[in-house]
């Protein structure tokens, strides 16, 4: 056997090494970014599922102090809440009855929603001015 033409096998070989091992390491960083992008999706579904029910806690707080308001007609006064696994509280002022205000804030973890409710008038039902999503009292 010529040495030439064993030389000219083993760098064939050679190329079809490189070859394989260059196409499996593209295939191996598409499946790595795949993974990665998979991950990130997961987190952003979990912070947004979180905020929802922050906003969910916020609003029951908001509802609490309507429901106090209709039932001893104080227009001023705090409470909080806890459902499931997160907690709410609220604080319910007024000047000399009028402009009444209710601040709400919703807590699921690390995420907190508040949420401002205006009150118009409380007679004879509670008439709503207002009622945000608001980024801080």
């Amino acid at each position: 056997m010529n040495i030439f033409i064993f030389s000219k096998k083993i760098r064939e070989g050679y190329i079809a090494l490189i070859s394989v091992l260059l196409i499996a390491s593209i295939g191996a960083a598409i499946m790595i970014s795949v993974i990665a992008s998979g991950i990130t999706a997961s987190k952003t579904d979990f912070v947004l599922q979180q905020s929802g029910s922050a906003r969910a806690l916020a609003s029951s707080c908001a509802e609490e102090a309507l429901q106090k308001i209709l039932e001893t007609g104080s227009t001023t006064g705090s409470g909080n809440l806890t459902i499931a696994s997160g907690t709410c509280l609220y604080t319910t002022t007024s000047v000399n009855g009028q402009n009444i205000t209710i601040q709400s804030t919703g807590v699921l973890g690390t995420i907190t929603s508040k949420i401002r409710v205006i009150i118009a008038t409380t007679s004879p039902g509670i008439t709503l001015s207002s009622w945000e999503e608001v980024s801080d009292f």
